[in-house]
């Protein structure tokens, strides 16, 4: 997923400033009106495409990998992809990638597909072997 249809796909919502995300297309308002939003936190933010597909954007722990883990499942209860895109992931633990695991099994029955997977974490699911991923 990239190239010019992925600028026009995925609209920016935020701007990195520490540990913080701001909001910078317009207020938090009419951001979380936004149909695309799935998630939002201080870490975190979950949206959605078109096709299905989700991002990941900031950061995946103890504190968020849950919440994360039921917007997508809600997301994917209806038909969709099961397709995440992890470009602009910075960090998730082991939690968070076990939150995001145990979606392949319930709604979705198949592996997820990770897109845009940076070496570091390409290296740690090929460490882990884990049978819920594919990466594309």
């Amino acid at each position: 997923m990239s190239g010019d249809g992925d600028a026009r796909r995925w609209l920016p919502l935020y701007m990195e400033g520490g540990t913080d995300m701001t909001i910078v297309n317009g207020s938090l308002e009419s951001a979380l009106s936004k149909k695309t939003l799935l998630y939002l936190d201080k870490q975190l933010v979950v949206r959605s495409s078109e096709d299905g597909g989700v991002r990941l954007i900031g950061q995946i722990d103890l504190t968020n990998g849950d919440a994360m883990a039921d917007a997508l499942h809600r997301r994917w209860a209806r038909p969709g992809t099961g397709t995440v895109d992890v470009a602009e992931l910075q960090f998730i633990d082991l939690y968070g990638l076990r939150a995001l695991a145990l979606l392949s099994d319930a709604p979705l029955g198949r592996p997820i597909r990770l897109d845009n997977v940076k070496p570091s974490l390409r290296k740690l699911l090929t460490l882990l072997d884990w049978p819920a991923f594919t990466i594309g």
